[in-house]
């Protein structure tokens, strides 16, 4: 008799979309993908009310609960697969990141992945944080974060960082190279692939590198996009030459035709 089975055996619950990393009980991996924005986090209705740096208020709304200084960055989480905002007001874990980024062998964030791991309960909580080897981040996971981008000011002004409507969002880097530039050479070799894709398109990358980098000349491109641009560039100019090569054959096929 044969078995009819109820669910597929390779059948896995879909995982819930959160916005949000929590430190769960155990290892948490992710890598930093965003500079993060530092301010002072209050409490009133159960609701967080949020203050820049700069902006610390002289005292809580509930003299019972302390303001407490809070990171939040947009990273990506390995174990959910998502990008999400991680909001740090753990001061173990604050000062943890600020020595890595001082240590000349590690530092800034952005070219290895933190795992922390979580024990404890309540009171009892601590948190471990280890950084893992040097490694190039996933190009995947940079276009997924283009894909949900964020604006991690609207934490501000209690604003959903990733709602569409926004027309503002925090740049990501990714990669400790984000401050070297491409040089003159590969600018002009970029500039000229562009100029065989047609107005159209270096029209739409010049637009697409302004409005998600801020980038408005190719001397301003970073190393780590540099490569992704040129061989995007480069297959639209080899499909621009096929179909320039097809209309020429076709052209000639109809003179031929008509002689």
């Amino acid at each position: 008799m044969t078995k009819i089975q109820f669910l597929p055996t390779d059948y896995q619950a879909p995982k819930a979309s959160n916005f949000y990393m929590k430190f769960q009980e155990g290892e948490n991996k992710f890598r930093i993908l965003s500079q993060p924005i530092l301010g002072w986090e209050d409490w009133q209705d159960k609701k967080p009310v949020r203050f820049r740096f700069d902006e610390k208020p002289a005292r809580p709304i509930d003299p019972k609960k302390p303001i407490k200084h809070f990171w939040a960055m947009i990273v990506w989480n390995y174990l959910a697969e998502e990008i999400q905002i991680l909001h740090i007001t753990q001061s173990s874990i604050r000062k943890s990141l600020q020595t890595l980024c001082m240590d000349k062998d590690w530092g800034e964030p952005y070219s290895y992945d933190i795992k922390i791991v979580k024990t404890g309960k309540d009171l009892e909580t601590e948190y471990v944080l280890n950084p893992l080897p040097h490694k190039p981040l996933p190009s995947h996971v940079i276009d997924l974060f283009n894909e949900r981008r964020c604006n991690l000011e609207a934490l501000f002004d209690n604003e959903d960082p990733f709602s569409k409507e926004n027309t503002v969002f925090t740049p990501g880097i990714f990669s400790a190279n984000v401050d070297k530039k491409i040089s003159m050479e590969q600018a002009y070799d970029l500039e000229m692939i562009l100029a065989e894709c047609g107005t159209r398109y270096r029209d739409w990358v010049f637009h697409s590198l302004e409005k998600q980098y801020s980038i408005k000349e190719l001397l301003d491109l970073p190393i780590e996009l540099y490569q992704r641009v040129k061989d995007a560039a480069e297959k639209t100019m080899n499909e621009t030459h096929a179909k320039q090569r097809a209309k020429t054959a076709e052209d000639q096929f109809q003179i031929a035709e008509g002689q």
